[in-house]
């Protein structure tokens, strides 16, 4: 009974920690760059610019396919404040 005991306490305690670290990630602070950054990994970006001056977001993609696509990510991503601060631009100067 005593490896039975400490098997369950074992596989109870790794449930109880993977529930923690999953609860964590969940808690991460909402960054409008961690948004833009994460363009780089999904579509052929160019550059990306968040405009200190004035409220606007700049994206150019070299294929002028996917400007539609990254305008619906960053629409689905971005919080519904920085959808009412910023004006987002989404060009392509390569098509």
């Amino acid at each position: 009974m005593g490896v039975k005991r400490k098997f369950g306490a074992l596989i109870l305690t790794s449930v109880i920690v993977m529930s923690v670290v999953f609860w964590y990630e969940q808690q991460k602070p909402y960054s409008t760059e961690q948004v833009i950054d994460s363009l780089w990994d999904k579509y052929e970006v160019q550059s990306t610019q968040i405009g200190d001056t004035d409220p606007v977001i700049s994206i150019d993609v070299y294929d002028k396919n996917d400007i539609p696509e990254v305008e619906k990510y960053l629409k689905a991503k971005l919080s519904k404040d920085d959808l009412e601060h910023y004006e987002i631009e989404v060009f392509s100067r390569w098509s």
